[in-house]
């Protein structure tokens, strides 16, 4: 690695500022993602910055959007990036194409690693919406959950006519996203993960005795239930919530809202 493609001690502190501000706004999704865009263009050098998390089991899964956020885009920006999501989505995008096939939990590449420039401008996203948009040179950056297909996506763009993306730039991201990635799901509610409004009415009444304090012989005792019936529901939720005992139960559910849980 060149001396110029190093990262400095700014970038980690700067990279590690932004986590902590994410991790503030942890519990709601809309929130801390659109942050972490925000702060992640300041971070690297970026004219705007679009992303988001899906479904997407590489390498031949296809890519399901599952949030979609944006940030700095004018307003017509904003309405070719929603056209795009209607139309092309990231699965129909030559360049995520191209990043299926790239090994790994974590994958960030510049767009002329991935698609040659003959073949970018010849494309419908670089002259339908990105041309449009005055954005071109795009660094792309997918980290892959453990447990599942879950991915999150960080997509940062730069103005039309700026430089390219360096491989500092390109480093920056990939230890950023390496250590927001595992956060996802954990400290950082994802937008991917199973909502306690979903849950089936039994699953309620048996996760709000266990926020209450109930053992399982209590929970069921409240809830009329056999003890074994009782156990099967408190194994749903660890399956549900992939957790693996009852604190880790407790910490993921009270992150995410308990109070909105009920017995009724």
């Amino acid at each position: 690695m060149s001396k110029s493609a190093m990262l400095r001690f700014e970038d980690l502190r700067g990279a590690y500022r932004l986590i902590g501000e994410c991790r503030d706004l942890g519990s709601d999704p809309a929130l801390w993602y659109p942050h972490m865009l925000e702060g992640v263009s300041r971070l690297v050098g970026a004219a705007a910055a679009t992303g988001g998390e899906g479904k997407w089991g590489r390498p031949h899964g296809v890519l399901e959007a599952v949030s979609v956020f944006g940030t700095g885009l004018d307003p017509r920006g904003r309405e070719l990036y929603a056209e795009y999501m209607r139309r092309v989505t990231p699965a129909g995008d030559p360049i995520f194409r191209a990043l299926r096939r790239v090994p790994g939990r974590l994958v960030t590449r510049a767009r002329r690693q991935l698609i040659s420039d003959a073949a970018w401008y010849r494309s419908v996203v670089w002259n339908d919406f990105q041309r449009p948009s005055k954005i071109d040179d795009e660094l792309t950056s997918v980290f892959q959950m453990e447990e599942d297909d879950s991915i999150g996506a960080i997509c940062l763009h730069r103005a039309v006519g700026e430089r390219g993306f360096s491989p500092r730039d390109r480093g920056l991201l990939s230890f950023f996203h390496a250590e927001l990635g595992p956060l996802m799901g954990r400290s950082l509610v994802s937008a991917a993960e199973p909502r306690l409004d979903t849950l089936s009415p039994r699953l309620r009444q048996t996760l709000a005795c266990l926020i209450e304090g109930d053992s399982e012989k209590q929970a069921a005792a409240r809830l009329g239930l056999s003890l074994a019936t009782t156990h099967e529901y408190v194994t749903a939720l660890y399956r549900r919530f992939k957790v693996r005992s009852r604190a880790q139960l407790m910490a993921h559910v009270i992150r995410r809202g308990a109070p909105a849980v009920t017995r009724h």
